[in-house]
């Protein structure tokens, strides 16, 4: 094609040149009024397709889909107080959006506890020990999943505890450092990873250090200003003293032997404890029951517990149960205070472990055995109810003395039959019916049918 331009004056008194005429319609008509069928067509078509062939030849060639590097790893752009590798940052955040789904304790499902606090997500970013005693708690928890575990302290668990320790003792050198949140929460988590392990020599040394750091911050006062950090050192706590039978390090004492619950006149249907019962133990019985009773209404209507109203009345039961220690250690009543320190247990869990509650166990044992007499003498919805919370927290209902106390009780009730005697009771059905559920199924498979036939004519709740 030519390359030259032919400029058209646009004054129409100005006549063009002889042939330039021609030459304009040409040119203007280049593309028009061709046949796709003919010759010419039909070379330029090959022309324009070997001309394009040769020109992508020449062309480098540029990167595929796929040649595009990997985007950068989610925890990239993050910086964590310390150094960790991949497999650690994503085992924090693994922690952290588990927590958020599950809440450490099981009381959140009826308590409003606002677990996801603003100042311990900072830690993650700003202090190093904190840090990695969120590691060492995560790691250890990991392992406790795996069904190949063997009991013992991961490589990378010790990796993070020895880092921990370390960091800590400078830290303690510090002046103040009882008033540094983050110190509090550590230890805290060197407690709780004792508690894990078993180590009670070890978890006595950390509970020893909280009370001491709670002593210098202000004591009672500063553990009521906050009920989630006193919920937390009481569930530790509760747990260190019912392992290994020696008295709790956070003990509030005791005002009043009062009732702290207003029994209502809805409440007159609740069992009834027997007139003869330590007047002490009767109000701590039915301050158990109505807090049951009002967790249960909430939970119906979707609402929560005030968390510093609930604590207050968790911490009174507590310390009542750990001052009343009957003289008579068969008797019932002792009984029945033991088996209320284990239904407490039920408010504190370890995802993948049971915490083994040896000593408040075989003290539950001798005292089912010792009182069996007057067991038999009381309500069988009272029997019922002892044996279900032993199974569900304490004692496993595999064990020889359980068996054998659930088999002469003559106990036969399926779930919903057994639900409503317990929840007449002390039963708080958000935390306790799936694990009560789970054991009454065992012991109804385990039973011989002849056994389970006769139980079935002579069992009376009444």
């Amino acid at each position: 094609m030519s390359n030259q331009f032919e400029f058209i004056s646009t004054d129409p008194s100005i006549s063009l040149k002889p042939g330039k005429s021609s030459l304009i319609r040409s040119r203007c008509m280049q593309g028009k009024n061709k046949r796709e069928s003919s010759r010419r067509s039909q070379r330029a078509i090959r022309r324009a397709a070997a001309t394009h062939k040769a020109e992508s030849s020449t062309k480098p060639d540029l990167p595929s889909v796929q040649a595009i590097p990997p985007s950068l790893n989610d925890f990239a752009l993050i910086r964590f107080a310390s150094d960790i590798d991949a497999e650690a940052q994503g085992l924090i955040f693994k922690a952290f959006t588990y927590n958020v789904a599950n809440p450490p304790s099981p009381l959140d499902r009826c308590v409003d506890f606002d677990y996801i606090e603003s100042a311990s997500f900072q830690w993650y970013f700003s202090d190093a020990v904190f840090l990695h005693s969120i590691l060492f708690v995560s790691y250890a928890i990991n392992d406790l999943v795996l069904p190949s575990w063997d009991g013992q302290p991961g490589r990378k668990m010790v990796s993070h505890l020895r880092k921990t320790l370390a960091l800590l003792a400078r830290k303690m050198e510090t002046i103040n450092v009882h008033e540094d949140e983050a110190v509090l929460h550590v230890v805290i988590n060197l407690a709780l990873l004792a508690v894990i392990y078993d180590d009670w020599k070890a978890a006595a040394a950390h509970f020893a250090g909280l009370q001491k750091i709670v002593q210098l911050r202000g004591g009672v006062d500063f553990l009521r200003s906050r009920p989630k950090l006193h919920l937390k050192l009481d569930r530790l706590d509760l747990a260190w003293s019912l392992s290994s039978g020696n008295n709790p390090f956070f003990l509030l004492p005791i005002t009043s032997w009062e009732p702290i619950l207003q029994l209502r006149l809805s409440d007159s249907s609740l069992y009834q404890p027997p007139a003869d019962w330590d007047i002490r133990l009767a109000d701590l019985f039915r301050d158990f029951q109505l807090l049951a009773v009002t967790i249960n209404e909430n939970v119906r209507k979707h609402a929560r517990y005030n968390a510093a109203c609930f604590q207050t009345i968790l911490s009174s039961l507590q310390s009542r149960l750990m001052y009343l220690e009957s003289p008579h250690h068969d008797s019932i009543e002792e009984l029945v205070r033991l088996s209320l320190l284990a239904l407490l247990t039920t408010t504190f869990e370890v995802p993948g472990r049971k915490i083994p509650y040896i000593w408040v166990a075989k003290k539950i044992e001798k005292a089912y055995i010792g009182a069996i007499d007057s067991i038999n003498k009381n309500s069988k919805a009272l029997q019922l109810w002892l044996l279900m919370v032993v199974a569900i927290s304490v004692t496993r209902a595999e064990e020889d003395w359980f068996r054998e106390a659930w088999r002469a009780a003559g106990i036969a009730v399926n779930w919903a039959e057994a639900k409503k005697h317990l929840t007449n009771v002390i039963w708080i059905e958000c935390i306790h019916d799936r694990a009560g559920k789970t054991v009454l199924q065992q012991l109804t498979i385990t039973r011989e049918a002849a056994d389970w036939s006769m139980g079935m004519k002579s069992w009376d709740p009444i």
